[in-house]
């Protein structure tokens, strides 16, 4: 890729977020070569579907990549993947460090990718990454809808014991973190994760025709009539599309996958990255440029 400032559709790419791409697909190549050596299928999911489609390579704006795996596959990566991670790359679910997310992150520990507030949240590695998310049967009945409320209920829960930093939390909000505390010990929060990872299990793939992502932000922000719904027969076969110099997988049907996601997706409408006010170095590690911020606002 050649690293300069360069204008793609009317939208200045600068030389840094050339670089930032340029570690976004190293770290989505050792993803496929983990995924192929264990004969896990994956594919370009949301964003970075559509840019293979539509740009042969990233949206101009956009400034990550995401994957998709179908449950099954999902849990296997969640086993292997700390063996298969080596430094400076880090495999990141809900058991192996404080993130607390509801998706599979591959990071690079030798880089920084900073969102949010990280005086006051609690630290886990946040290097460059790359979204996995998993794909689940979403039948359209008052069971499912049950478990997804409950799923809700608890995702909430294990986010705000997860993500605070309780030595900075005063107040109300003090005491409402020691009741979740109290209660996520209780049951060991690695067990609450763990069961929702069964309560979507329990909804096979193979005996329904609509899967969606039930992402830990969907759950966040949407009610379940928002699930981008897509047919599973989407993913019947895999093609592979041009991202610059590699090979994507993608869902032979990803027009059905992209309309779920955008709507009429070959209309080019410029928006803002998902990751609004972040800190990003390609050349310094996670801990070195949080450390400099600290020192510098005088924070321990």
């Amino acid at each position: 890729m050649d690293v300069r400032d360069e204008i793609i559709d009317g939208h200045l790419v600068t030389a840094e977020t050339k670089k930032l791409w340029s570690v976004e697909m190293d770290l989505a190549q050792k993803l496929l070569d983990v995924c192929k050596k264990h004969n896990l299928r994956i594919w370009a999911e949301a964003g970075t579907l559509l840019g293979a489609v539509r740009h042969k390579g990233f949206i101009p704006w956009d400034d990550d990549m995401d994957f998709s795996m179908m449950r099954e596959d999902y849990e296997k990566l969640i086993e292997i993947g700390p063996q298969e991670f080596e430094y400076p790359y880090f495999f990141q679910s809900f058991y192996t460090d404080n993130f607390w997310g509801g998706m599979l992150k591959i990071r690079r520990s030798d880089t920084a990718m900073i969102e949010g507030d990280y005086m006051n949240h609690q630290d886990f590695n946040r290097g460059i990454f790359i979204d996995i998310f998993a794909l689940d049967a979403v039948p359209k009945n008052q069971l499912f809808e049950l478990k997804y409320n409950l799923i809700k209920f608890l995702r909430r829960i294990i986010k705000n014991f997860r993500k605070l930093n309780p030595k900075v939390v005063k107040g109300k909000a003090k005491l409402s973190h020691l009741l979740i505390g109290s209660f996520c010990r209780l049951f060991g929060v690695k067990n609450l994760e763990k069961g929702v990872g069964k309560l979507l299990s329990m909804n096979k793939i193979a005996n329904n025709e609509e899967i969606g992502m039930i992402d830990f932000f969907a759950l966040e922000q949407w009610n379940i009539s928002k699930i981008k719904r897509r047919p599973k027969k989407s993913y019947d076969d895999t093609i592979y599309l041009p991202f610059y110099d590699m090979q994507l997988p993608a869902p032979k049907g990803y027009h059905e996958v992209l309309t779920s996601w955008y709507g009429d997706y070959m209309t080019p409408v410029k928006g803002g990255a998902l990751h609004d006010n972040i800190i990003v170095d390609c050349e310094k590690s996670y801990d070195e440029v949080i450390n400099n911020l600290r020192l510098n606002q005088n924070i321990k």
